[in-house]
């Protein structure tokens, strides 16, 4: 008998339809646990009441909550816990060495003693950011990986040079008595959102038929289940369960979506779940009964004081400490790019009067900070910065300099430029084609660009390519096309000398401050103006003819996917939901004047 029963779903088929319990054996368990972000200890989040898919949280009249939880020591707990009671198979999706100040000063090494003696993954899937020491000249992606107790897999990640495999592909492990095939997949878009990260030691596979390959590889080797294990995001994945019929359960990362609800694609029997970013874990349990798979889940947010969190635990408090322990001396000393940290982690940088989080489409508070902060610096027209997804929340009340490494944790130097008012422009509707294609293998960021507080955006979800963006204003005025305007921003690694701040195009009269990162000039923006007071502003507003777009999971129905325009004609627009298969789009809610 399970005694954790309550803590998740009822049985159903792989296509969606439940099932009587009969016994209620489990063959199989499955631990997922995707996107941590270096981010050893707890730390705050913020969740969202989604109409549809939502966590077990009180949120009273609001529809959001901001939560302390996670950290290697509960995640090590909560494993500890299941694998008491089941054989526990625990996949591990990437993005796990960068994302705060211990992983940025250490290349990432920190990271490897709690994964390895207290997460410890049967199976590791590379994500985009653990290939981001590789902008450095001492990258170390690879020593990363060997690090790693587990095996790794990746069917899709070649040798620049040789065009050779570097990882397996899959692997068939024995869960529970059952023989499953574990696909592994990276993401796919690495060398389209950083090249220093890849070029020239790097090449990764995108097509979707490799996933399905692999996945029927496995079987002829004799797996009777396949799960796949990915770090590419959950629209691709989506998509993808739609098209590899060979995957029985899909495990995503990389968009850091909650899945309360799982997401099952009647068409090929498959489950597709992703597991936020790091505090939370994802549980999906399988059997096989008449030759028939059957599932049930489970997504446990590991929150202080929730109903499934178990104390932490200690060996792992302890490993963890001892890892984070030289950031805490009063001159920690440690040297990156442009980067130097000479004060100790917990020191107090200042307030602020709002929750702050960025987990969030249009627009966001602390982008707009970040960009107020930017502006401020350099006293520019504006400031520009890429919506990123990660980084912890940070509850009204002090804000510590750690907190900030959660958010901007590159150590890539600021600077200025010059730009046209048609490079600004033509920059932003090309993340607007990015982010509402209706084709989900195109969608790379899922996140809008962001820029400082006077900075104003009309966008058309429904409009065809090209005219997405309706109007881009600067303090109120309609951006002149011919005009210059002087931009804030930051030097990525390995970029053209006139490419700023991943904007793809050349500026004029470029200034980088070698010595001054993001962190520092937030630092400084907090020191004058705490407490800060930020919210969303709607500053990026949908045209009043045009289709909704949602900010946030609470805004509409789960998935959290935008909708796009049919390209065969321009004009089919798809309202918030999944694409459906062979990206048939319904007739209704079409705008023809763009």
């Amino acid at each position: 008998m399970n005694e954790h029963k309550t803590d998740i779903g009822e049985w159903r088929s792989l296509g969606g339809a439940p099932v009587g319990d009969g016994d209620d054996d489990t063959d199989a368990v499955f631990a997922h646990v995707s996107d941590l972000h270096g981010q050893l200890t707890q730390r705050y989040q913020v969740y969202y009441d989604n109409p549809t898919s939502a966590p077990d949280f009180d949120f009273g009249d609001d529809d959001r909550v901001v939560e302390r939880g996670g950290g290697v020591s509960l995640l090590a707990a909560k494993l500890a816990e299941l694998r008491g009671d089941h054989d526990v198979c625990t996949l591990m999706s990437g993005d796990t060495f960068h994302g705060s100040a211990v992983t940025t000063y250490t290349d990432g090494r920190a990271m490897l003693d709690p994964i390895n003696e207290h997460v410890a993954p049967d199976i590791y899937v590379p994500g985009n950011w653990d290939y981001s020491n590789e902008a450095a000249e001492d990258g170390n992606f690879v020593e990363l990986m060997d690090g790693l107790d587990a095996p790794v897999l990746a069917n899709n990640l070649y040798d620049w040079e040789t065009d050779e495999r570097l990882y397996d592909a899959y692997r068939l492990l024995e869960v529970g008595g059952l023989s499953v095939g574990v696909v592994g997949m990276t993401n796919v878009y690495v060398d389209r959102m950083a090249p220093a990260f890849s070029e020239g030691k790097y090449r990764f596979g995108k097509h979707p038929a490799l996933l399905e390959a692999s996945a029927q590889a496995a079987r002829e080797d004799g797996a009777d289940v396949v799960v796949a294990v990915t770090e590419i995001g959950l629209p691709w994945m989506v998509q993808a369960a739609k098209d590899c019929a060979s995957v029985d359960v899909m495990f995503s990362a990389h968009t850091h979506e909650y899945t309360y609800d799982p997401v099952v694609i009647e068409e090929t029997e498959t489950v597709v779940v992703e597991s936020g970013m790091g505090e939370a874990l994802g549980r999906v349990d399988l059997r096989v009964r008449d030759g028939e798979i059957q599932f049930r889940h489970h997504l446990y947010c590991l929150t202080e004081d929730g109903e499934h969190t178990p104390e932490p635990d200690a060996d792992a408090a302890e490993t963890v400490e001892a890892a984070r322990a030289p950031f805490f001396e009063d001159d920690p000393g440690f040297e990156r790019g442009a980067g130097t940290l000479d004060r100790p982690l917990d020191t107090v940088v200042g307030r602020t009067e709002e929750p702050l989080y960025r987990q969030s489409f249009l627009e966001s508070a602390w982008n707009t900070l970040f960009n107020d902060a930017l502006q401020a610096h350099f006293d520019t027209d504006l400031a520009v910065s890429h919506g990123f997804r990660y980084g912890t929340a940070i509850p009204p009340g002090e804000v510590t300099l750690g907190e900030l490494y959660t958010f901007f944790p590159m150590t890539a130097p600021v600077a200025r430029g010059v730009a046209y008012g048609q490079q600004l422009t033509s920059h932003m509707e090309e993340f607007l084609e990015d982010n509402f294609t209706p084709y989900p293998y195109d969608q790379e960021d899922g996140r809008v660009r962001n820029f400082s507080s006077n900075v104003e955006v009309t966008v058309d979800p429904t409009a065809k390519r090209g005219r997405r963006l309706v109007e881009m204003r600067i303090d109120g005025e309609t951006i002149d096309p011919e005009e210059t305007y002087s931009v804030a921003t930051f030097r990525r690694p390995g970029d053209p000398e006139r490419d700023l701040g991943n904007c793809g195009f050349p500026f004029r009269d470029v200034e980088v401050e070698d010595g001054t990162i993001p962190v520092d000039v937030i630092v400084g923006y907090l020191e004058e103006h705490s407490p800060v007071d930020y919210e969303v502003m709607g500053l990026i507003e949908t045209a009043d003819d045009g289709g909704r777009a949602q900010n946030t999971p609470a805004d509409g129905p789960y998935p959290f996917i935008q909708p796009g325009v049919d390209y065969a004609d321009g004009e089919a627009y798809c309202e918030t939901a999944l694409i459906p298969r062979g990206n048939a789009f319904p007739e209704e809610g079409r705008n023809r004047t763009r």
